[in-house]
Formats: structure tokens, C-alpha cells, sequence
């Protein structure tokens, strides 16, 4: 592995989906469908139903806009390509060169706009000058995101939470504007000319600014039991494009890990998660011990792998090394790096 690049722990892998030769639509259905990290996906709850369910039951309309910020700003990624620059040890290395599509999850950290009449910065457009311009950085997981060459060949889908064939709402990168390798950890810069689009954009990140100290969601119910052999934890919470499926909300607890900066929880991943952010939340002066909002960055998951690519048998057999048919890894153990 190259020098200063993240290295997974021992017996852990990463969580992008792969995609095959279908249609991305079906692809993801299919990966979805015959999930063996999560038979039935108990525990991943949709957006729309964790809305519906569960979010009435926080005790402030500000609780409730802060969740509602976290889920707008978590976008999915389709990355197209995969540099030839990433290294011979890379977990992608036998893709480089290729186009086959690669699913990840991101956060959208910064909106700046609108820029006016200055050189169009997305090239895509065909017009010098645009009118007007906003500048969005999207956080994700090196892993997922290697470098400018890949950020050009990205799709970042907003505000997919609903099963459709139909995204509307798409950004495509424009280049690597930052990378911590060794914590895995990589920011993205794309533009958008839709002020509608924008101001969506800023209403979350103006509720997210306004989150306070703590990420408090009392009332919420779904929260994990501390009791158990290990030595419990803090509320955690994850949103994600598992499978690149449209997004989800599971919650479970987390720790710090066995070694810096790793963080560990057992809310529920799958591949398409990677990058995704990890919420530490409180739900009451008990748990107002540390400033639990600054999320952290989902790398990758123990155990066996559960990627499910098709058509490249290599791929296939690195990264399910481990696994017995039928195996099912019920009790999982996931991990990310804080920021």
C-alpha cells in the first residue's frame, strides 16, 4: 500500500457496490434482492417510513429540521471510473483503466453561492460566463473517490429517497479539492446552475449549522440497548445508498475503536455505504459527555465481504474470501474514521 494511504483493519474490507453490465436501475435491484450481509434488510429502515414512524416522536420542530438536514445532505455516488493511478495493493486495483460503475454514499459539507458572471466553472454547460453559480463540496471516503480523473467521471445523485428509475436531481464532479489517504477521507467539488436546486441545498445546511453542540434526538425510539458484553456505547446513527439503492436510516450503537482515529458501531451497512456519515446523538444529559455531531466517515465492515459482481470472477472471488454459501453475518461490526 502506498505510503500514508488507510489501511482497512485486519479482516475488514470495504463497502462500495459493484455494478454488472445491466441497467445501474436493475443492477441495484438485483444486489438489493440477494444481499447476503442483510437477508431482508431488517433494522434498514427508508427514509419515508423513518419520517412517518419515528420522527414525530422528537420533542422539538429543531430536532426534527436537524434529521431532516442530515437526510438532504446525504447524496449517492456513481463513480464510472477507476483511475490507473491507484496502486497495485488499491481494492480496486484490478478495475483500473475500466469503466464499470461503482456505488458510494457522500455528505454534502459546504454550499457557496451564488458566484455571478464569472467564467463557467463546470465546462459542460457551453456558456463562458454563467449567470449564476453554486460551489458544493461533497465529503465521502477515499476509497470511494481516488482523484480528479475519477471525480469527472462521478454522478452525485440529491435527494434520492424514493424507488424510482428516474433521478432528478444530479450533479457530476469536477475535481478532488482535498484527501486525507490516511484517514480516508476525500472532498469533492461540483457546481450547479439550478438556483431552486441550490436553495434546497441551503435550507438543510442552514438547519445543520444550527444543530448546536450535540446531534440531540431525544424521543426518538428505536435506540439500541446499552446492556450486553460489549460494554455498551453511544447512540449511532448512519444514512446511506446501500446497494445504491434510494437512502436509508439505520440505527445502533458505537465506540471508539481499537486504534486512532477508527470508530465502531453496529448500525446496519451494506455495500453502497461506503462513505456515508456516521452520527454519534445524544438523547439526554446522561449522554452529553462529548460533542457526538461530528460525523464520521463509514470505511468498511468485519467479517467476510459481501460484494456480489457477476461478470468479473476475480473480483468476485477477492471480495467474498471468507464467506460459506448461505452465510448470513447477522451480528455485524462496522467501523469509519472521525474527521
Amino acid at each position: 500500500m502506498a505510503e500514508g494511504q488507510f489501511r482497512h483493519p485486519d479482516g475488514g474490507h470495504h463497502e462500495c457496490e459493484i455494478l454488472g453490465r445491466g441497467s445501474e436501475a436493475a443492477e441495484s435491484l438485483r444486489t438489493w434482492d440477494e444481499c447476503k450481509k442483510n437477508p431482508g434488510h431488517a433494522g434498514i429502515i427508508s427514509v419515508q417510513d423513518f419520517i412517518d414512524k419515528h420522527l414525530p416522536k422528537l420533542q422539538s420542530d429543531k430536532r426534527y429540521a436537524v434529521f431532516q438536514a442530515i437526510v438532504d445532505l446525504t447524496v449517492r455516488l456513481r463513480v464510472n471510473w477507476t483511475s490507473p493511478e491507484r496502486p497495485n495493493e488499491d481494492n480496486f486495483s484490478i478495475l483500473r483503466g475500466t469503466g464499470i460503475t461503482r456505488m458510494g454514499t457522500g455528505f454534502i459539507r459546504h454550499i457557496e453561492g451564488p458566484v455571478c458572471d464569472k467564467p463557467c466553472l463546470c465546462g459542460r454547460c457551453g456558456a463562458e460566463r454563467a449567470t449564476k453559480t453554486w460551489k458544493i463540496t461533497v465529503q465521502t471516503a477515499h476509497h470511494v473517490l481516488y482523484n480528479t480523473e475519477e471525480a469527472k467521471e462521478t454522478k452525485v445523485d440529491l435527494f434520492y429517497n424514493e424507488n424510482s428509475s428516474n433521478v432528478d436531481d444530479t450533479v457530476t464532479g469536477l475535481e478532488v479539492v482535498g484527501t486525507e489517504p490516511a484517514r480516508d477521507v476525500c472532498h469533492m467539488l461540483c457546481v450547479t446552475h439550478d438556483g431552486d436546486l441550490a436553495e434546497r441545498i441551503n435550507s438543510a445546511w442552514r438547519s445543520w449549522l444550527d444543530r448546536g453542540d450535540y446531534l440531540d434526538l431525544s424521543g426518538l425510539d428505536l435506540l439500541p440497548s446499552r446492556d450486553g458484553d460489549d460494554g455498551g456505547g453511544h447512540p449511532t446513527l448512519i444514512v446511506s445508498h446501500p446497494h445504491g439503492q434510494p437512502k436509508k436510516v439505520a440505527v445502533g450503537k458505537g465506540r471508539a475503536g481499537e486504534r486512532r482515529p477508527l470508530v465502531e458501531y453496529t448500525a446496519a451497512t451494506c455495500p453502497g455505504s461506503s462513505g456515508a456519515p456516521v452520527f454519534g446523538f445524544v438523547t439526554g444529559p446522561s449522554d452529553m459527555r462529548y460533542p457526538l455531531w461530528i460525523p464520521s466517515i463509514h470505511s468498511g465492515s468485519y467479517g467476510a465481504a459481501f460484494t456480489q459482481h457477476r461478470e468479473n470472477p476475480k473480483l468476485q472471488a477477492r471480495n467474498t474470501q471468507g464467506l460459506e454459501a448461505g452465510e448470513a453475518k447477522v451480528n455485524q461490526r462496522n467501523y469509519g474514521n472521525w474527521l
